[in-house]
Order: C-alpha cells, then sequence, then structure tokens
C-alpha cells in the first residue's frame, strides 16, 4: 500500500516511544521489529501520550487573514491556557468546521512542551535520525470512523489504558470533541491496588492476572479490592463525563468503548454500563490489516492509517522536532560542492563550447533561414484562403440577416393573430362570467379598463359587505386562474354608494 501511495517510501514503522514497542506496515501486513534502523525510504510515525500535552477548543475571529492565523491561534492559547510566557510550547492545531459561526471560528489546540518531547523521542531520534509525524494520540480515533468501523452518527466515548497513562476521549459525529489524561494508569491501578490489598503484589503478576482474568479473577483474595478499585476508577469517569457534557453541550452519550493496550479487559464493558449508564463494547476493532499477533495496540494500526494519509498529501496536528534532512542539493554544503564543480568544468570546458558553439550555430542559422521561406509561402497561401472565406461569409451573413427578418414579421403576424383569436374571445367570456358574478351579489361595475391580461373593474354597490363577499367568490371559485387585489373600498358620503377598483390578472 506504501509504495503505491508513494513509490520512494517503502515502509510506514509505527513507534510506541514509552514501551520502546516498533512495528512495521509493508504490503498491507503489521509485523513487530525488535530494533530501529535507518533507512531514509521508511515513513517514520509515532504518537503522544495525553498526560504529555494539553488539548483545548479555542475560538478566533473569522477575519484573521490566513496569514495571521498561526500567530492568532498561539497568541490566544498562551491567554486562554495560562501558559508561561518565557516558554516556547509547541503549539498545534486543527479546525472544528461544525461548530463555525458567522464571526468565529473554532479550533482544538494541543500543547506540548519542547522538554517533554526531546527527553520522550530524543532516544528515537539517535536510531533511526528523523521522525516525520508524532500524533496526538486520542485524535487518531478519528480514523476509525473514516475506515467506516463505527458509523460516524451520536457522540461516543473511548476509554484506553496503559502502563503510563489513560485517556478518555469524546468524538461526536465522527469528529475529535475533547480528550482528557487520567490519573488510573495500569502502574497507578497496581499502586493503588497494593494500598487497597494492604500489601505488596508481584507486579508482572498483577498485569497478567488483568490481561487473562480480567475483572473477574478466580483469586478471591483479590476479587473484592479490584470491585472496589474499579467502581472509584468509574466514578472518576463519571465526573470527567459530567463536566464534559456540560462544557460542550451533550444531551447524552450514545456508546461507550473501553480497552487497554494489552487487550480486552475482561468485565470491564460491565463496569461501564453500571457505573456511566452506558452502552459500552470492547475498544478492539478489525482494521483488515494481515497481522502476527493475536492483539496489537490499536494505536499502532491507527498510526498507518493516519501516515497513510499524510503520504497522499493531508495534514495532521505534528508535534515532531526531528525533520528529516533536506535533499543533499538544498543542503548549504551540498550547494557550496555543487557551484565549486560547476565553476571547475565551466572553466575546463570554455575554449571547446565557444568553438563548438560557433559551429552549431552556424548550421542552424541555414536550417532557419530554409524553414523561413517555406513559412512565408505558407503563410501568403493561408492569407489568400482567409480572404476567399471572409468574402464567403459576409454573403452567408447577409442571406440570414434576410431571412432573420422575414421571420420576425412573420412572428409578429402569427402573434397578432393569436392574440385576437384567442385572447379576446377568453378575456370576453371572462368579462361575461363576472358579469354574472356580479349580479349574485348586487354588485355594479362603472367601468372596465383592460391592460394586458389584467382588467380594473370599477366596482359599486349599496354595502362593503356585497363587494367583499364578491371579491372572497371570485377568489375561491377560479382559483389558480385568476388573482385578485383591491387597494381599498370607501364610501361616497353624498350618495352612500360604496366604490372601489378591483384589479384581476388573468394566470
Amino acid at each position: 500500500m506504501v509504495d503505491q501511495v508513494n513509490p520512494n517510501l517503502q515502509k510506514i514503522v509505527s513507534i510506541n516511544a514509552y514501551k520502546k514497542e516498533y512495528y512495521q506496515f509493508q504490503n498491507n501486513a503489521l509485523q513487530k521489529i525488535e530494533k530501529l534502523t535507518y533507512d531514509k525510504k521508511n515513513f517514520v510515525v509515532s504518537t503522544l501520550d495525553a498526560k504529555d500535552f494539553i488539548s483545548s477548543l479555542i475560538e478566533i475571529s473569522v477575519n484573521i487573514p490566513p496569514e495571521d492565523l498561526q500567530d492568532a491561534i498561539e497568541l490566544k492559547a498562551y491567554d486562554d491556557l495560562g501558559l508561561d510566557q518565557a516558554v516556547e510550547y509547541v503549539i498545534r492545531f486543527v479546525e472544528a468546521p461544525e461548530r463555525k459561526t458567522d464571526k468565529l471560528r473554532y479550533f482544538h489546540v494541543f500543547v506540548a512542551e519542547p522538554e517533554v518531547l526531546h527527553e520522550t523521542f530524543d532516544p528515537i531520534r539517535e536510531q533511526v535520525k528523523y521522525i516525520d509525524y508524532i500524533y496526538p494520540k486520542p485524535y487518531l480515533i478519528q480514523n476509525i470512523y473514516e475506515k467506516e468501523i463505527l458509523d460516524a452518527f451520536g457522540v461516543h466515548g473511548f476509554l484506553y489504558f496503559q502502563k503510563e497513562d489513560a485517556f478518555l476521549a469524546l468524538f461526536k459525529d465522527g469528529e475529535y470533541l475533547y480528550s482528557k489524561s487520567l490519573k488510573y494508569s495500569f502502574e497507578n491501578i497496581y499502586e493503588r491496588f497494593c494500598e487497597l490489598y494492604g500489601e505488596r503484589v508481584d507486579e508482572e503478576a498483577f498485569y497478567d492476572m488483568l490481561q487473562n482474568e480480567g475483572l473477574k479473577t478466580s483469586n478471591f483474595d483479590y476479587q473484592d479490592q479490584l470491585m472496589k478499585l474499579f467502581s472509584e476508577i468509574f466514578l472518576y469517569v463519571n465526573d470527567i463525563l459530567i463536566y464534559a457534557k456540560r462544557a460542550f453541550d451533550i444531551e447524552k452519550i450514545d456508546m461507550f468503548y473501553a480497552g487497554s493496550e494489552s487487550g480486552p479487559i475482561l468485565g470491564l464493558n460491565e463496569y461501564a454500563h453500571t457505573y456511566l449508564g452506558i452502552e459500552s463494547n470492547d475498544f478492539d476493532f478489525d482494521y483488515e490489516m494481515e497481522k502476527g499477533e493475536w492483539y496489537i495496540d490499536q494505536f499502532h494500526y491507527l498510526s498507518i492509517l493516519e501516515a497513510i494519509k499524510d503520504i497522499e498529501g493531508e495534514e495532521s496536528p505534528n508535534f515532531t522536532l526531528f525533520f528529516r534532512p533536506p535533499p543533499f542539493v538544498a543542503r548549504r554544503s551540498g550547494q557550496f560542492i555543487i557551484t565549486t564543480m560547476a565553476t571547475v568544468v565551466l572553466a575546463l570546458s570554455l575554449p571547446v563550447y565557444n568553438y563548438t558553439f560557433d559551429t552549431y550555430t552556424k548550421i542552424v542559422n541555414e536550417k532557419l533561414t530554409k524553414e523561413e521561406k517555406k513559412l512565408n509561402e505558407l503563410v501568403t497561401s493561408i492569407k489568400r484562403e482567409i480572404s476567399s472565406l471572409q468574402t464567403k461569409k459576409k454573403d452567408v451573413l447577409g442571406k440570414i440577416k434576410a431571412e432573420q427578418d422575414l421571420f420576425e414579421t412573420k412572428k409578429k403576424i402569427l402573434s397578432a393573430i393569436y392574440d385576437k383569436k384567442v385572447n379576446y374571445p377568453m378575456k370576453a367570456k371572462t368579462i361575461v362570467n363576472f358579469g354574472n358574478d356580479m349580479g349574485k351579489f348586487n354588485v355594479k361595475v362603472t367601468k372596465i379598463v383592460d391592460e394586458d391580461n389584467t382588467f380594473t373593474l370599477s366596482l359599486y354597490s349599496t354595502s362593503e359587505k356585497r363587494i367583499t363577499q364578491f371579491i372572497k367568490y371570485l377568489t375561491d371559485k377560479y382559483e389558480r386562474k385568476i388573482h385578485t387585489d383591491i387597494e381599498k373600498i370607501y364610501k361616497d358620503e353624498k350618495t352612500g354608494i360604496y366604490q372601489g377598483d378591483l384589479k384581476v390578472t388573468v394566470l
């Protein structure tokens, strides 16, 4: 798949810098590798745990021009998040277009400290020389929707446990909404369990128990403490969800997915459903990649999917500070060497070049002279042909104009005949019908004016009500055939007669 996207790249290498765990993707197969090596044909990606960055939603005026957007967002992030002005943070962002209004644009902003990035990824950079992309981990979940593994409808929650971190993320209609690092990493869960149990247990044995038996362990001495511990965890998660619902105006969370870097934890979904009141499933999906292990950390798959999009030209929030070295010709040293070599070659070849160029110029001039003569003859012939065609064109246009004039004359005659034969009888019939209708309501007409398809009837009656009843009758009877309009009905104080001009348009 990689070589189909970019022939210069052979593999995608996904790195978990925290666990020192590495996978490579090639020919739709994801395989674990034991050691990293430098290869400029590899596309290298990694992820930053939620505990090592801040995520927030900020708003920016729509009037900010594109060239000033980066600076505006960074300044707003410093203000809104209370960042230390003395530190130059690594700030990345992605727009939330579904929240845009007439006045504001909204952006998800991700902020990390450069010292944390160096501390985490410098050992990796020493081995592979560069890291193309470092993604904020929860953001990658959107690929589950883009891959159509989940329907992008409603609000979904994702809970993921790792050895050194855990996080909660919310997505709405397939778009990133919110994420937060949790204090309950596997390491913290282990410490808290030992505290509840009253003595320290073997750490590796504890992790094996969670992976193999989950929360339904056969060790009854552990069972009560695990129940207390995970009840505590999900009450903590529920508090965060209550905050997120209020902050992002969420009515309900439709589905919840829980998992870990080591695989699904048996019994975790039951706790989620009990304490959160949300239907829950495993955070473990089929990404249609071949694999050699029963379970691989979900974020290796998600990193691969995001990397493929970036290779194709899309842009993701990227925390990397460890870019590829520029091509040889783009480096200063490369440009110096190329310039020096070119100067030496030019100096040695100048005499030979002058003689060769003079001979070449003479040959070219003779050839161009012959071609010019042929072209002049061709131009003369074409000009004669154009002149002849222009004369013919003028004659044809004259005939066309005469035919058009004749056509317009006949068209006017036919229109007049049609008007007299069709429109006049129809108008006369309409006037007769109106006269019959007026008699029913004892309404008289003093004058009829016909203009195009509009009659103006000057009505009068001894009762205003009869006139309005007459107009309503016309509107109901001739619905979709006529349009009536009367500005006002007024009373002649001398005679006591009500009068009004009714305009009737035949549709």
